[in-house]
């Protein structure tokens, strides 16, 4: 779910029973706003992942459509406020599936980031404390997202639900969940992630229903070839969600 680029058509979905509608939460250290372009307004969230070299970023791959310019992490984001730094983008690391086909269940990326160079270099981990693990996903599962509305100057919002499964997707009924959550992680409890906002019709074409690419083996790969360093790849080019 985000503002860039595409345009998203609003549409009729239905399923799932109701959650809790989403409210403001406090800004949590492991997520954060995701800016792309040399703009003052974030367009997508992301999430700090473990890793062993301590400066991987997680979103939805969608996000990176016609990115042109920086891109910039802002963990823990409130008010304009950037507690624990702006990390800079350096590397953008995409599944085979995603660049071929944009393949709906490979709509994740893994991002490498640094500090700025204004200050002495620090991990990201080591800033902002331990990243995300990766869970698998199961239905009827309870989540928390937490991710941020596209805007500026704002907080970030949350909300609860259980898993399921439709569209041949990982879903969750989660209120409030508007364009620029895209990428928000799916915890169960503080240290796990088993899914982000993304995937089918790029996350859902109403604020109440998301869907989630896959979580398993191929991202593993992907956090690994990132971990490694190298080069990264071009974010390919994405059609509007159909809704």
């Amino acid at each position: 779910m985000m503002i860039f680029v595409v345009v998203i058509v609003a549409s009729a979905l239905i399923g799932g029973a109701a959650s809790s509608t989403s409210i403001d939460v406090h800004a949590n250290r492991k997520i954060g706003a995701l800016f792309v372009g040399d703009t003052d307004r974030h367009t997508c969230t992301a999430e700090s992942v473990h890793s062993r070299s301590g400066d991987l970023v997680l979103t939805a791959a969608h996000c990176l459509t016609g990115a042109t310019g920086p891109i910039t992490y802002v963990p823990a984001y409130r008010a304009s406020q950037a507690p624990f730094g702006r990390w800079t983008v350096t590397s953008v690391y995409l599944d085979p599936g995603w660049l071929t086909g944009q393949d709906v269940n490979r709509d994740y990326a893994v991002l490498r980031v640094r500090a700025d160079p204004q200050t002495a270099h620090r991990t990201l981990e080591s800033v902002t404390g331990r990243g995300f693990g990766i869970g698998s996903f199961g239905i009827g599962t309870a989540i928390r997202v937490v991710g941020y509305g596209a805007g500026s100057g704002d907080t970030p919002i949350g909300c609860r639900g259980r898993t399921r499964e439709a569209r041949n997707s990982p879903t969750v009924t989660c209120r409030g969940l508007v364009d620029g959550t895209s990428g928000s992680p799916w915890m169960t409890g503080r240290a796990t992630t088993i899914g982000l906002v993304g995937g089918y019709n790029q996350g859902g074409c109403v604020s109440f229903i998301s869907h989630s690419p896959v979580f398993d083996a191929d991202l593993t790969a992907l956090m690994a070839r990132a971990d490694a360093g190298g080069p990264g790849d071009t974010a390919p080019p994405t059609g509007a969600a159909v809704c």
